[in-house]
């Protein structure tokens, strides 16, 4: 009976203690959104370190790290909106037009359509 009540309670408490699992299907259009989004901000981290900006950083009192930390935690709508800001400056727009070339090349390249860049490898392979 002690055994009966042990596999009982034992059984009860995995059952539930246990959390839900749904998994979902995620398109390539999701995938990809979520690699340009990344990418936007790895490219505006990079600025960050530039010596430019972190002079206009220092003279407007702003410490580097935590301008990184407020990148770092944008939303994807705040990182549209500042690369749209970005690109409406003057020499802004060619920038936006060369990471947008060079972006669709690397996703050629994974997909496997072309082999700009050797070190990406084509997810088929």
């Amino acid at each position: 009976m002690k055994k009966f009540i042990t596999l009982t309670f034992t059984a009860l408490l995995l059952t539930f203690t246990m959390g839900s699992v749904s998994a979902g299907v995620y398109s390539s259009g999701d995938v990809l959104q979520t690699q340009h989004m990344d990418y936007k901000k790895q490219q505006i981290l990079g600025m960050v370190d530039s010596a430019d900006v972190q002079q206009q950083l220092v003279a407007l009192g702003v410490n580097s790290a935590d301008a990184k930390a407020r990148i770092a935690h944008m939303t994807d709508s705040e990182l549209t909106a500042l690369n749209q800001q970005m690109n409406d400056m003057p020499a802004g727009g060619i920038v936006g037009t060369i990471v947008t070339v060079l972006v669709v090349i690397a996703v050629l390249d994974v997909l496997g359509i072309t082999d700009v860049y050797p070190f990406i490898r084509p997810i088929n392979s």
